[in-house]
């Protein structure tokens, strides 16, 4: 399968992308979920969970590069290693995500122009951003298959999103003496850098081409009576509120972010999509979702009743005529395939749920 590349940055839209943090530390729940791959192939998941909360607060004032909140200590709570992205979680504005690293004790830097989106009193949460090592492991416990000495032919390989396209990277597995390269995290283009730290967006979904033909019996998350499949586990902080996220034109993979089953009619789409009218998916935006199977189920809403053939008003299937899909389950990392300019869809928790 080609995989259609990303051409711009998930914070290029004129609103925002979509990340998460926190200023004081608060406690958020945590868990792990189980993604599943296959052989001979581009596997489509996400970890639907988020690095913890480093801080949390409310913002007095925003201007155009930074956002303000007395009661702060960011040079001290956003002082780790990590890439960090902040979220709003009260006002007008909720779900509002970028990029921020500590400017001051009670400012951040900001990724994106805040000043017309926090109003005094808004609150906000600041988090870690996951790495390939946190979901993975640092020593690849995730038992992906491992390069030879930097040859990749045989290795799984993780399509990380990044601002103009996809990071590749894979785990070497056995050490080269020259050209030197040792074991650990690396990329498909930065020789022997250790490429263990390459973020992953909580709402970014991620690639991992497999290009065995089968899986080992000893390999873990595999049952040695079936080896065409295989679980990862990724543990991480459950995000308790809204996102918004980025759909530009073209496709866009994309975290369901929420770690449990949602419905179609329970993501609350089609406030954000384009619909169809009577049918016509000619501008109407697309949601794929894997079918297990290698191939994607296509979605639609559609906005329009017909009354012949007869078409109702809501989520349909490309192939299935006026069948309701609203009860479909959205997988845990889906495609909106997106027929105009870019907007931001908000990913919401399905009603009734409270975390």
């Amino acid at each position: 399968m080609n995989i259609p590349q990303k051409t711009l940055s998930l914070l290029a839209i004129a609103s925002l992308s979509t990340f998460s943090s926190l200023s004081a530390v608060e406690t958020d729940p945590v868990g792990y979920v189980t993604e599943t791959i296959s052989p001979a192939g581009f596997n489509l998941i996400a970890s639907n969970l988020s690095g913890p909360v480093a801080a949390s607060g409310a913002f007095s004032s925003a201007d155009s590069t930074t956002a303000t909140d007395a009661n702060a200590s960011f040079t001290t709570s956003l002082s780790g290693s990590s890439d960090y992205v902040l979220t709003l979680t009260s006002g007008a504005n909720v779900g509002v995500n970028t990029g921020a690293t500590a400017s001051s004790a009670t400012a951040v830097a900001t990724g994106d122009d805040l000043s017309s989106l926090v109003s005094d009193g808004d609150t906000y949460e600041i988090r870690s951003v996951l790495t390939v090592a946190d979901l993975f492991g640092s020593d690849n416990s995730a038992e992906l298959a491992g390069a030879t000495a930097g040859n990749t032919s045989a290795a799984d390989i993780v399509w990380v999103q990044n601002d103009t396209g996809y990071t590749k990277v894979y785990y070497n597995a056995v050490a080269r003496p020259f050209p030197p390269l040792s074991v650990g995290w690396k990329t498909t283009t930065t020789g022997n850098a250790d490429a263990s730290a390459t973020a992953v967006y909580f709402t970014d979904a991620i690639w991992v081409q497999v290009q065995r033909s089968a899986f080992s019996s000893d390999e873990a998350g595999v049952d040695a009576s079936d080896l065409t499949s295989k679980g990862i586990v990724f543990a991480g902080s459950v995000v308790t509120h809204s996102s918004e996220v980025a759909a530009e034109n073209g496709f866009n993979f994309i975290n369901r972010i929420f770690p449990g089953d949602m419905s179609l009619g329970e993501s609350g789409m089609e406030s954000d999509i384009a619909l169809a009218a009577a049918g016509n998916t000619t501008d109407a935006d697309l949601v794929w979702v894997p079918n297990g199977s290698g191939g994607y189920n296509k979605y639609y809403y559609n906005g329009t009743a017909r009354p012949f053939p007869p078409l109702s008003v809501g989520w349909k299937g490309t192939t299935t005529g006026n069948t309701d899909a609203s009860a479909e389950i959205l997988s845990s990392a889906y495609i909106i395939e997106r027929k105009a300019s870019g907007t931001m869809v908000t990913s919401s928790l399905p009603a009734g749920v409270n975390l």
